[in-house]
């Protein structure tokens, strides 16, 4: 999985930077602009597919991607850290959603053997077995009080095993990964232009 770190702020501005950007029309920035857009943007879109939100969000997170470069490096206003901050949270957001991070995390507190048994007289079907070899379930519950008692308020009516109740949690904190995404979406987007 991939982490994103805060971008390191540059010690000027695009301001105070003579670039050849200065001395040419801007119609020929224009079409150099377009061209670097469609070279960066290639290996993307030669991934893109039409068949689930997971492409919807990537191109979302290389978009975010682009404009944290561009605008750090520019360093044009006052807001640019805080800026910087929440994108790199955002991007770091959308990485864990991409990889279900929240919703497997409780396996790396369980280890269970999935076995598939024969059934009598029913050749042509399998019993599945679940043989618990350890847990340790109490240690992944500790870190998430706040998510059992909304889990534990969402399903008043269940009684559950510390296995049953780590999967809801885990389901829940996903669940609270993606909204937090389009909640700093929109809290934050509206700022980030140069």
């Amino acid at each position: 999985m991939k982490i994103y770190h805060k971008l390191k702020l540059p010690k000027d501005t695009a301001w105070e930077r003579k670039t050849w950007r200065r001395y040419i029309h801007w119609k020929i920035k224009y079409f150099i602009d377009g061209i670097h857009n469609i070279i960066r943007w290639m290996p993307t879109l030669f991934h893109d597919r039409d068949w689930d939100d997971y492409f919807i969000i990537k191109l979302l997170q290389k978009k975010i991607e682009h404009q944290r470069n561009h605008l750090v490096n520019s360093n044009r206003h006052t807001r640019i850290d805080e800026d910087n901050y929440w994108m790199t949270v955002l991007l770091n957001l959308i990485e864990h959603e991409h990889e279900s991070y929240y919703e497997c995390e409780y396996l790396d507190y369980i280890k269970q053997d999935i076995l598939f048994e024969d059934i009598e007289n029913k050749s042509e079907y399998k019993l599945l077995k679940v043989e618990t070899k350890w847990e340790k379930l109490d240690n992944y519950l500790n870190k998430y009080p706040g998510s059992i008692r909304r889990v534990m308020k969402r399903y008043p009516d269940v009684i559950f095993t510390k296995d049953i109740l780590a999967m809801r949690v885990a389901q829940y904190n996903q669940e609270k990964c993606r909204n937090l995404i389009f909640e700093i979406l929109k809290r934050y987007s509206n700022r980030w232009w140069d």
